[in-house]
């Protein structure tokens, strides 16, 4: 589960921080408007060594940009 929170959104990028299992120090999640892939700028600190929480962040922020919905706070959770 990722707890995921709008940074900034403009016409031309979208920022979002990322908190694994909700807990710790926040990742940073950035994508440009129209481009294929989200990055990570900076991992959280409770993320593990694959970084398998920002891998999910990234993907969660992709959808949001497709549909271009930036909720302030959402919850992304996964079975």
């Amino acid at each position: 589960m990722n707890k995921l929170r709008l940074k900034i959104a403009t016409q031309e990028y979208v920022v979002n921080f990322y908190i694994p299992e909700g807990e710790g120090t926040p990742g940073e999640i950035h994508m440009n408007i129209g481009d294929e892939e989200a990055s990570v700028v900076a991992h959280a600190g409770t993320d593990n060594s694959t970084g398998r929480y920002a891998f999910k962040a990234a993907k969660a922020v992709k959808e949001c940009v497709e549909r271009r919905n930036f909720p302030l706070e959402f919850i992304q959770a996964w079975a």
